[in-house]
């Protein structure tokens, strides 16, 4: 299909662009109008990450659905950036908790396992990569109920439709900003899949994307201004961007497919892309250490992200790097 194409090709970028905006996010930019409600949305990089994610799961299994494979190959992608970062961050912050014994013991054997947000450990490095793993261990079950069932669709809204019961039942709970991604990813794998019914109705699929991002936008916009108490406890921080997302990414890779011939001019996007899972590692601990400093100056936070940036793609070439080492093979250049 040729949405399915657009966002494949540019996936790269759409990361790249996901992760600029999440680390505009977590600063303390403070912008005024409408750039600042921009940073304020930042939070929606990580729905993206999600939606590409499902759809990156979906066509691994599509073109081997052996699990030993499959989660070799997504451990090898997230394990060798995490650790090390990990390891170092608790070797350095854990100290500065006053965590009891009992406290530690569970904050590092939740980390280290990446279920300490999922289990309620104290001090956990980051929610996203807990979740990443969640998603990834699941997307095979997933995968096999959106390919084995009679009609597709109704099981892809019978996952929906979990995925949103298990939102309701952490009303009110930390775990509801990760469990409020299960829908945009899901979302993610089923936009890989092939929908035969939709292909001579693009103008209708995409009034469709149109339509759902106006009324996430509205919703969540609504109620930025006028019911706040809905954002936090009941996901509208996260849910309406179940409907903006799928067309924000179609919209997005659209307009780099009109802008090919400058394609080159995107090479560092495509960096960042492809960096954005160590830019995003290092970025919790940059920013978790700005805000114990008070930083709070427009150009201290400024060259912090950039900073952050520029480190982030050095890192994730060193990962490239001693992954093909320890596997034996030469690692794929960055660009």
């Amino acid at each position: 299909m040729e949405h399915q194409a657009w966002v494949s090709r540019y996936r790269d970028e759409l990361k790249g662009l996901a992760i600029l905006w999440v680390v505009f996010f977590h600063s303390q930019l403070t912008l005024g109008g409408s750039a600042d409600l921009f940073r304020q949305l930042g939070y929606g990089g990580v729905d993206i990450f999600f939606f590409l994610m499902g759809m990156g799961l979906c066509r691994s299994l599509q073109r081997s659905d052996d699990l030993r494979g499959y989660l070799s190959r997504r451990l090898w992608r997230v394990l060798p950036a995490y650790l090390p970062v990990l390891i170092l961050w608790m070797a350095v912050m854990y100290p500065t908790y006053g965590l009891s014994t009992v406290q530690a013991i569970r904050g590092v054997a939740g980390n280290l396992t990446m279920t300490g947000y999922w289990l309620q450990t104290p001090k956990v490095f980051n929610w996203f990569a807990n979740g990443q793993f969640l998603f990834i261990l699941i997307a095979p079950a997933c995968y096999a109920t959106l390919t084995k069932a009679r009609r597709t669709l109704y099981a892809l809204a019978l996952l929906l439709a979990l995925a949103l019961g298990a939102g309701l039942a952490s009303v009110g709970l930390d775990q509801m900003m990760g469990v409020s991604r299960l829908p945009v990813f899901l979302l993610g794998m089923a936009f890989a899949m092939d929908w035969p019914g939709l292909r001579a109705r693009k103008g209708a699929v995409r009034a469709v994307y149109t339509a759902a991002f106006a009324v996430g936008l509205a919703a969540v916009l609504l109620c930025q201004t006028r019911y706040r108490e809905l954002l936090n406890t009941y996901g509208m921080y996260w849910y309406p961007f179940l409907l903006m997302t799928p067309g924000l990414c179609v919209f997005l890779a659209w307009a780099f497919g009109k802008a090919e011939k400058a394609r080159a001019v995107f090479a560092p996007l495509r960096w960042l892309g492809q960096s954005s899972f160590e830019i995003y590692l290092l970025n919790i601990w940059m920013v978790e250490l700005a805000k114990r400093q008070g930083l709070q100056a427009a150009l201290p936070w400024a060259l912090l992200c950039v900073g952050n940036l520029a480190l982030g793609i050095g890192y994730h070439r060193l990962v490239e790097w001693g992954t093909g080492i320890l596997r034996g093979t030469r690692a794929r250049p960055v660009a």
